[in-house]
């Protein structure tokens, strides 16, 4: 595995589960937030974008927040680049703050990370591109954001523009906790704790 950055977005409004920062749900003893920080461990620098966020301060740890707040993940993808703009490290992991077993889903796309494409990005059983899981060379990464701006931007418009090879990962490993019943099938309770971090 090349050294790397990671940006893991953890912005969004969570509308379907009542407006509550699901970063804080907890999945097994862990919160959502600190899985998706586990599966970039060995990251040299990680941004976390997204408002309300509580981080233990910890070495190549950063918190920045997107423009417009609830601006959408092409914002908040900026943002974290942004962030790890002084990085000349060759690929950037960006990930969603929401997804209990994305450790898998990570470490089954460093295995098929080629040097032919700007990066590889997970699909789930149905072919549908997972827009906020994959791995980036940083430079095409950062060519395709300021193509596409970041005004109404879709996440799409920026993977789009990049040459990926797609990855079908399993569906558990790339599911995202967006409602009541993704919590209940993923064994978490709609409890809160004080602090995400």
């Amino acid at each position: 595995m090349p050294e790397f950055d990671a940006i893991i977005i953890a912005g969004g409004r969570a509308t379907r589960l009542g407006g509550i920062d699901k970063t804080a749900l907890v999945f097994n003893g862990r919160t959502l937030l600190q899985c998706a920080l586990d599966a970039v461990r060995e990251a040299t620098q990680v941004a976390v974008v997204g408002f309300g966020i509580d981080l233990e301060p910890a070495a190549g740890l950063s918190h920045t927040a997107e423009e417009p707040r609830w601006g959408g993940p092409a914002a908040a993808l900026a943002a974290g680049l942004t962030n790890l703009r002084q990085s000349t490290l060759q690929h950037t992991v960006v990930i969603a703050a929401d997804m209990p077993r994305v450790a898998g889903a990570v470490a089954l796309l460093w295995a098929a990370l080629d040097d032919e494409n700007d990066g590889v990005i997970a699909v789930d059983s149905t072919g549908t591109r997972q827009q906020l899981l994959g791995i980036y060379r940083t430079d095409a990464l950062r060519e395709a954001v300021a193509f596409a701006g970041t005004t109404n931007a879709a996440m799409r418009s920026i993977t789009g523009a990049l040459r990926l090879r797609e990855l079908t990962v399993p569906d558990d490993l790339c599911a995202d906790v967006d409602t009541p019943i993704d919590a209940i099938e993923n064994g978490i309770e709609l409890r809160t704790p004080a602090h995400a971090g």
